[in-house]
C-alpha cells in the first residue's frame, strides 16, 4: 500500500488580526521562507481557501503557485463556523471557485471541521467528490468534538440514492488521537511531538494540517484573541519554520511520497474503504 503525505494549507484571514490580513502571503520574509522549505522537500501544496479571497488576495494565489506546487480546494466561502457548510456557503464557494479557476471544485474542508449531515448533504448534491472535514479526536470548547468514533483513515460517506463521496479525516497521530498539524507540534514542543510520531505513527495516508498565522502568531500585533488561547497558539511561534521543515523531513523519513489531496483521492478510489451511511449520519 502507497504512503501518500499531503501538505494541506487552510487559507484564511490571520485569526484575530484587527488588520484583517493573510501575512504568510504580504510579507517576503514569511512567504520566501515558506516556499524554500516547500521546494526543498519537493511537497506538494493543496491549499483549502476561503473562496471570498479570490477576489482580494487572488493574485497572489497566482503568484505562489508560480513558485511552489499547489493546488486549491474549498474551505467555504466566508469562514463562519456558526453556518460552515450551510446550502449558502456551499453554493457560494462553487461558484467562486469556479469563477476562479475555471474549474469545478473536488474537495471542500468546512472551517474548524464543522460539517454535519445537513452540510454533507449539500457537497453531494453539489457533486463534490472529497470532503476533509471530520477531526478523530477530542477538543473541548465551543466548536469542540467528541470523534473517537471516527476512522482515522479515509471512508466513504454513501447516500442512498447512489451519490458518495470520500472523507478524508484531520489526520491524527495513530492511538493517541492527537492531531497532526503544525500548531499542536508547536504547542507540544518538538521534542515531545516527534517522539509521538516515532512511537505511534501515522496512517497510510496523511494529511498535514497547517494555517498561514501558525508560523508567526505570536507576531500579530493587538490580536483579538487573549488569555489561554494566545498562550497556546503563540508557543514556540519563533520555531514555526523550523518545525514545519522537521514535520516534513519526518515525513520524507517514513517513506512518504508527497501528493496533493486530489492524487490522494484518486488513489483512494481504488482502495476498499469503510462505508458511512449518510443517512444514520451522527
Amino acid at each position: 500500500m502507497n504512503k501518500l503525505a499531503c501538505i494541506t494549507l487552510d487559507t484564511e484571514l490571520d485569526y484575530g488580526d484587527p488588520e484583517k490580513r493573510v501575512r504568510l502571503l504580504e510579507t517576503p520574509e514569511f512567504l520566501e521562507r515558506y516556499i524554500a522549505i516547500i521546494n526543498k522537500h519537493g511537497a506538494k501544496v493543496t491549499m483549502f481557501t476561503v473562496t471570498s479571497l479570490f477576489e482580494s488576495h487572488g493574485e497572489r494565489f497566482r503568484q505562489l503557485a508560480g513558485h511552489i506546487p499547489l493546488e486549491f480546494s474549498v474551505h467555504s466561502h466566508t469562514h463562519d463556523p456558526h453556518h460552515a457548510c450551510s446550502l449558502d456557503e456551499v453554493e457560494a464557494s462553487q461558484k467562486a471557485f469556479r469563477d476562479f479557476t475555471g474549474e469545478s471544485p473536488l474537495g471542500c474542508r468546512a472551517p474548524i471541521g464543522r460539517i454535519d449531515k445537513a452540510g454533507l448533504g449539500y457537497l453531494l448534491d453539489h457533486g463534490f467528490a472529497y470532503d476533509a472535514s471530520v477531526y478523530p479526536s477530542i477538543r473541548p470548547g465551543e466548536f469542540g468534538y467528541f470523534n473517537l468514533h471516527m476512522p482515522n483513515i479515509p471512508f466513504r460517506v454513501a447516500r442512498s440514492d447512489g451519490r458518495s463521496l470520500i472523507e478524508f479525516p484531520f489526520t491524527s497521530i495513530e492511538k493517541v488521537r492527537i492531531v497532526f498539524a503544525l500548531s499542536y507540534a508547536k504547542l507540544f514542543g518538538w521534542g515531545v511531538y516527534s517522539l509521538l510520531v516515532k512511537l505511534f505513527g501515522l496512517p497510510y495516508i496523511a494529511l498535514l494540517l497547517s494555517h498561514p498565522y501558525d508560523f508567526y502568531f505570536a507576531e500579530i500585533p493587538d490580536s483579538a484573541v487573549k488569555g489561554l488561547e494566545h498562550a497556546a497558539l503563540a508557543r514556540n511561534s519563533k520555531r514555526a519554520f523550523d518545525y514545519f521543515d522537521n514535520l516534513l523531513d519526518t515525513l520524507k523519513k517514513q517513506d512518504y511520497e508527497f501528493a496533493f489531496v486530489s492524487e490522494a483521492y484518486r488513489y483512494a478510489l481504488s482502495l476498499k474503504l469503510e462505508d458511512f451511511a449518510w443517512e444514520t449520519w451522527k
